[in-house]
């Protein structure tokens, strides 16, 4: 942006139909994109948008893929998305100098969450892991055009392997980097074995499109049902059980004290049971986890732990930051694996996955859907 960002704003809402600039304020929360709240007025009527100006070097076909997503999304109607609007020409994509730009609507709600902290009520995470299944039923038959450049998660390992090995050799006596010297051993071991154990699985995961960042702070509430979901830029095609992992311990894992980086179980059984149950109901285009899923589903949550971690890992090599603030992510990390390698937490958490309600079981007789299969049965049918 400009150093007066109205300027930039007034030239980029010139180009739809959707008013003049009355107000804006910077959305504080994205950490990856630019955006801004805006009002515009339009025939003497006040409405409100979300516009953003996409981080540098998106490609033009990721920003095709999610807009088709939430526009798939949109006329489903089940999901609670922002729609995105065209410009006069036609399209949801403005490039202005290099730069891509996108309007959508206002989501009403609370930001009650950031993804780091959060602490959801019982209610809250049932309600999240139903819209999570319903965000899986409804895009299980959808191919959009455009792709995401991400690698899925089982080759992406490999990335996340030498991108901690660059930090480790990047070394600048920094908090952050004696950190890392001080684990480095005991992460790439965790590491290797959740690629070895996701590899060896791969055959009986289904994938589908998946959100790759479904956290309370990408949700918006009202009492305890979730009124929006927003920040589609990082779906992709990839196992669906790594979404819910990846879900799980975003919102199950404590921050707190002595207990950072250890999993909430009540928490967890809290989210699952919401996902599972709604992918129970007759209405589910798809079945709920599978046994296959549920047996790998903790290495997925680990997974999970270490996508996050190479998201700060890439920041702290490629960005400006304070080591001090990255330390904390670091750390929490690092806490998680700890806690995830002891055999007793293992033991609490495969228990805990064994009660689930699950297709056929005590709590539910459905079956017979695509989630059961692996490769050879994707939901994602573009492959």
């Amino acid at each position: 942006m400009t150093t007066d960002p109205s300027t930039e704003l007034r030239i980029v809402l010139a180009a739809y139909d959707l008013g003049e600039l009355s107000a804006m304020v910077r959305d504080e929360r994205g950490t990856v994109n630019t955006s801004y709240f805006i009002d515009t007025l339009k025939d003497g009527r006040r409405q409100r948008y979300f516009l953003r100006r996409y981080k540098p070097g998106i490609r033009h076909e990721e920003i095709v893929f999610e807009h088709a997503l939430i526009q798939h999304l949109t006329v489903r109607g089940t999901c609670p998305v922002a729609r995105v609007h065209a410009t006069r020409e036609g399209t949801t994509v403005l490039q202005r100098q290099g730069a891509f730009y996108a309007i959508f609507d206002y989501l009403l709600g609370d930001d009650r969450y950031t993804w780091v902290g959060p602490r959801c009520s019982a209610r809250e995470l049932r309600a999240s892991g139903r819209l999570l299944a319903q965000f899986h039923s409804d895009l299980a038959t959808f191919a959009p055009p455009g792709q995401r450049a991400e690698p899925k998660i089982i080759e992406l390992l490999d990335v996340i392997d030498a991108t901690w090995s660059e930090c480790r050799a990047r070394s600048t006596r920094t908090v952050f980097n004696r950190c890392v010297a001080a684990h480095f051993d005991a992460v790439r071991e965790s590491i290797a074995e959740t690629s070895d154990v996701l590899r060896r699985a791969a055959d009986r995961l289904p994938e589908t499109i998946i959100h790759s960042d479904y956290h309370p702070g990408n949700l918006k509430f009202e009492g305890q049902q979730v009124s929006g979901l927003v920040d589609f830029d990082w779906a992709k095609v990839d196992l669906r059980a790594f979404d819910v992992g990846l879900a799980v311990w975003y919102f199950c894992t404590s921050w707190e004290g002595r207990a950072d980086g250890r999993l909430r179980l009540e928490d967890t059984r809290a989210f699952l049971d919401g996902y599972q149950q709604r992918l129970l109901e007759p209405a589910a285009e798809v079945a709920p986890l599978s046994a296959a899923e549920l047996d790998v589903l903790p290495h997925l949550i680990q997974a999970g732990n270490l996508y996050v971690l190479y998201w700060s890992l890439r920041d702290y090599l490629g960005k400006p930051v304070d080591p001090q603030e990255y330390l904390i992510y670091l750390r929490h990390s690092v806490a998680f694996a700890r806690w995830f390698k002891r055999p007793a937490s293992r033991r609490r958490l495969a228990s805990l996955l064994q009660g689930l309600p699950r297709a056929g079981g005590p709590t539910g007789a459905r079956g017979g859907s695509p989630a059961g299969g692996g490769r050879g049965t994707h939901l994602y049918p573009g492959r």
